[in-house]
């Protein structure tokens, strides 16, 4: 193995918290770094049926849409197969490279300052249909910033977000790391519910709204991302870990 570029990760015991379908780049990094991944998913992800039925309706009149609008690598993942499946594509906007990415077409518009947010201060002002690809525990954040800017939104809820019940081997294994790291503010949620106070590594995150929800819920964050890629995550992992 070549010299890692954050050596406090060597031999590092670190706590991937994400769904299982979403852990391998993570976990692959911090293998590449000599670390020495936990998994420990803390939310499922869960398709939602009529959501889906919903935007594959709409699509069918995909030429009368101004936006598709997709906020997160799970619902990227919907539109995808609706589109092997057959469905056209509007004009796409996503939040955050990962987001674009996990799409598998050409978007657009890519908010590269990865919160609801700041995509509505970057999205143009307009008249059209816009559709908005998310999940449940979404607030109105994106639907109502796009709507003041004059767009007519129709939201798609494709999936929900579900805690997970981890055994209590796998809590105990977990509470001995040197790191946790969350990716969301439902992950932050059930590890503060799952280990209270009973862990004293370091808590990395991935963004500035999942390290509110963490530190709401009694977290104590060490690190936040300066971007909300594994790259970013990793990096900020070595700063938390280095002494």
């Amino acid at each position: 193995m070549s010299e890692p570029a954050h050596p406090a990760l060597l031999g590092a015991r670190v706590v991937v918290t994400r769904p299982r379908h979403q852990q391998g780049e993570l976990v692959s990094a911090l293998h590449d770094q000599g670390a020495e991944p936990i998994t420990l998913p803390m939310i499922d992800i869960v398709e939602v049926p009529s959501g889906v039925a919903e935007l594959r309706l709409l699509l069918e009149r995909a030429d009368e849409l101004s936006w598709l609008v997709v906020t997160s690598p799970n619902g990227a993942r919907v539109v995808s197969i609706l589109h092997e499946e057959g469905c056209a594509l509007p004009p796409i906007a996503a939040l955050g490279t990962a987001t674009a990415d996990a799409i598998g077409h050409s978007v657009e518009f890519v908010s590269h300052r990865a919160t609801a947010a700041s995509l509505v201060d970057d999205f143009p002002e307009g008249a059209g249909l816009v559709v908005v690809v998310q999940g449940d525990l979404a607030d109105e954040t994106l639907s109502a910033g796009l709507a003041a800017k004059g767009w007519a939104v129709r939201r798609c809820n494709v999936y929900r977000t579900v805690d997970t019940a981890p055994d209590d081997e796998d809590l105990r294994v977990a509470l001995n790391a040197d790191a946790v790291v969350l990716a969301s503010g439902s992950a932050a949620r059930n590890w503060a519910r799952l280990v209270a106070d009973e862990f004293s590594g370091v808590v990395v995150v991935i963004g500035p709204v999942t390290a509110a929800v963490a530190q709401e819920v009694g977290l104590v964050v060490s690190a936040v991302a300066e971007e909300p890629t594994v790259e970013g995550l990793v990096s900020a992992l070595g700063s938390a870990l280095s002494p």
